[in-house]
């Protein structure tokens, strides 16, 4: 008896040995690059996801509202947070990968019905420009003094548009069409537009709290990790895959 309990401790043991260290991410609502409710808005969750399997780190996703899941991964409630844009003062609050998760090109939408052509700051000044709270390209407009509605949630910004209660609102390229294919019916998708100068092109990145044992660790082995998905191809073909859906 005492033999087969050895065995047992034994086996429990190699096993926990063997098994994937896990980590939980804090995230928000951004499809097509994350989304707890939409299975064709998870582009960054999947390459997160696989990219952490290739060195052996299982991941779970928890869903905030952007502003929480970037303050609470902050205070180390959570290892980390993605996909946001690099910056001094995220450079400041996390380890930011060295390998950049997704590029993006940010523009205006708007309606084909106004006339709007941009290309200089100060031409955008005249517009009511909508943005969504704790983004990225917020911060940037007010620091150029250019004002700002906002909104908690981004779809929010489109549905606005189309009742003419602002005139711009900033998405990239990629989640603004997929939020117009999601809010609205065929006809009124072709309302929209957008300005092919973008506000800016920029890459994001996967933020890791200093607040976790063994951070640079953890962001070396992402790293490593993205790269190897990177060059074998998978990448490519995840962010293929998402968007021919």
């Amino acid at each position: 008896m005492k033999i087969i309990r050895m065995f047992l401790y034994l086996l429990f043991f190699s096993i926990n040995l063997l098994a994937n260290e896990t980590i939980n991410l804090l995230i928000g609502e951004w499809s097509p690059y994350t989304s707890q409710n939409n299975a064709k808005g998870k582009i960054a969750e999947v390459i997160v996801k696989e990219s952490f399997s290739l060195v052996n780190i299982d991941v779970s996703y928890e869903y905030y509202p952007w502003k929480r899941a970037y303050k609470n991964a902050k205070e180390g409630i959570g290892f980390g947070t993605f996909p946001w844009y690099k910056s001094e003062q995220r450079e400041k609050d996390f380890i930011v990968t060295s390998e950049y998760l997704l590029e993006s090109k940010t523009v205006f939408f708007h309606l084909k019905s106004l006339k709007f052509h941009w290309e200089n700051y100060d031409d955008l000044k005249k517009y009511k420009i909508g943005g969504t709270i704790g983004y990225t390209d917020v911060a940037f407009l007010k620091d150029l003094g250019i004002g700002v509605q906002l909104v908690p949630r981004e779809e929010l910004n489109f549905k606005k548009l189309l009742k003419r209660r602002i005139d711009l609102t900033t998405s990239s390229v990629i989640v603004g069409k997929t939020f117009i294919n999601k809010l609205f019916e065929e006809k009124t998708r072709k309302l929209f537009t957008y300005h092919p100068k973008p506000l800016f092109g920029n890459k994001m990145y996967m933020l890791i709290s200093k607040k976790v044992p063994n951070a640079q660790k953890l962001a070396n082995k992402f790293d490593k990790g993205l790269r190897q998905l990177k060059e074998s191809g998978r990448y490519e073909e995840i962010i293929t895959g998402f968007l021919s859906q």
